[in-house]
């Protein structure tokens, strides 16, 4: 998850180099693409079948919730600078710790509810509402962060017995049709010198979600959501080195409320598996 989250930043941070140059929809398209192209590639090495799904039900599902959040995520970069709307998504592994409670009975105990609701505390510092710093675009992130949480459910069902590239496959091909569905708006012609971007954007969107499926075969949600967080750090690391952005007091006392909630969470997971590995072994 950890490696995931490395990935998943640098995939943002090339989108948010792109946005002010094409049109949400085809960067999203073409990202897809490529997507598709190196997993059926990897899935062809590796002797697997393209099309061998087991529920079509789920890979649809998950890819129309990922093509939502991803279109509202883009959109949002417009307008905010990149450490803001990745901790303003972060409301996604809150949702998600509470969602892995409700629909897949994994048990959340009041310390791990205490910090999540701190969690939410630390995400309205940061959107700050009814503020005259507060933009509508806000908004836009927490979609992300529900459809993201809803997604991760959804994805930890399917590793059950689907493959973890068949996942991101189809994934990629019902955000490329979401993207293609928005080329009548008007789309740009694409520069030559952008198509290595596309690729590096794309390469690194493989390599997370591989590492993010693999992450939930292995582990519960409740115990590798808060490792999702490191993420925060590599976002303002990136905002404040190819942008200049830093972010003002108030999101960094939110960013740290969101950030500190997670790491306790998965502080407490350790300390209580090590509890519980004492007891058996005695």
């Amino acid at each position: 998850m950890l490696l995931a989250g490395f990935f998943l930043t640098s995939n943002d941070a090339i989108t948010k180099w792109l946005v002010p140059h094409y049109p949400p929809g085809e960067i999203l398209f073409f990202q897809a693409i490529v997507i598709s192209v190196l997993v059926s590639l990897w899935m062809r090495l590796r002797g697997e079948h393209l099309l061998q799904v087991i529920n079509w039900r789920l890979h649809l599902f998950r890819g129309l919730l990922y093509a939502i959040a991803s279109m509202a995520f883009v959109y949002a970069l417009r307008f905010l600078p990149l450490a803001e709307v990745v901790a303003i998504a972060f409301a996604g592994p809150l949702f998600m710790t509470l969602f892995g409670r409700i629909f897949l009975h994994e048990y959340v105990g009041p310390h791990r509810l205490a910090a999540v609701t701190l969690g939410f505390v630390g995400v309205i510092i940061v959107i700050r509402p009814g503020s005259a710093a507060m933009h509508w675009a806000v908004f836009l992130p927490l979609v992300v962060a529900l459809c993201d949480s809803m997604r991760d459910i959804i994805t930890r069902t399917m590793t059950a017995g689907e493959s973890s590239l068949r996942i991101v496959f189809t994934t990629a091909i019902i955000l490329a049709l979401a993207g293609v569905s928005t080329s009548l708006h008007g789309w740009h012609p694409l520069r030559q010198s952008d198509l290595i971007w596309f690729f590096a954007s794309a390469s690194c969107f493989v390599v997370a979600n591989f590492f993010m499926i693999e992450a939930f075969r292995y582990a519960q949600i409740v115990v590798i959501a808060p490792f999702k967080y490191l993420q925060l750090v590599w976002s303002i690391l990136a905002g404040l080195v190819f942008w200049g952005e830093v972010p003002d007091f108030l999101v960094i006392v939110g960013i740290g409320v969101i950030f500190s909630s997670g790491i306790y969470i998965g502080w407490r997971e350790a300390r209580l598996g090590k509890q519980s590995s004492i007891t058996m072994d005695h």
